[in-house]
């Protein structure tokens, strides 16, 4: 191997240990947690994931809003309903539940795959609900809204709709969500406040909260 092939090898090693950080603390109430690394670095552990994204301009409104490294995610590796602008950390931690989580558990329940997950959106400029002085997870792009799964028959599985009861869809929400505790930094559903009554928050700010 040669000196400058040595040094590549180095530099990609470094890229993707910066990148994969600490494992998350336990679920539960409270507590802050570190964010996830972003960069070039959260890039190229991205592009080695089963995920379709593009990178877009970061983006800043003046006002304390804007996504550092600034992702267009599309296929987590299920296709999502459109395409959504988040923070790349956040964007690893929603393949990672796709692919660990959601994916095996719609075989496990149901025999077949996931076509699509539906969302609510990501960045957006604005305040939290529960507190309008400041600023939500979703201003740095570090959170996302789902609303929804689509199984490959059509068979619609709706937050809104399907998250209390006693049945298989039923079950498959619940269990989804318990999955994403251990990966995302805040996980909300409709058991936590009536503002999310129909859709999941998960976000990967700086502090840890599990409410399913």
């Amino acid at each position: 191997m040669t000196r400058l092939s040595a040094l590549r090898s180095i530099a990609m090693a470094l890229l993707l240990t910066a990148c994969a950080g600490a494992p998350p603390p336990p679920s539960g109430g409270g507590g802050r947690v570190v964010l996830p690394e972003g960069g070039a670095a959260c890039v190229v552990q991205l592009s080695y994931q089963s995920a379709a994204f593009d990178r877009v301009a970061d983006s800043g409104t003046g006002d304390g809003c804007g996504v550092v490294t600034a992702i267009a995610l599309m296929q987590t590796p299920t296709p999502l309903n459109r395409p959504v602008t988040v923070d790349c950390g956040l964007a690893v931690k929603v393949v990672e539940w796709d692919r660990a989580v959601v994916r095996p558990l719609a075989r496990e329940l149901f025999g077949k795959d996931i076509k699509t997950i539906h969302h609510y959106g990501g960045y957006v400029c604005r305040n939290r609900t529960s507190s309008r002085s400041r600023l939500s997870e979703h201003a740095y792009g570090r959170a996302i809204d789902i609303a929804a799964f689509e199984l490959e028959d059509g068979t619609m599985i709706s937050v809104k709709n399907h998250w209390s009861g006693a049945g298989a869809r039923s079950t498959f929400l619940r269990r989804a969500a318990a999955g994403a505790c251990g990966m995302f930094s805040v996980v909300l559903t409709p058991a936590a406040d009536k503002a999310h009554h129909d859709h999941f928050h998960f976000d990967v700010g700086p502090w840890k909260l599990c409410r399913t």
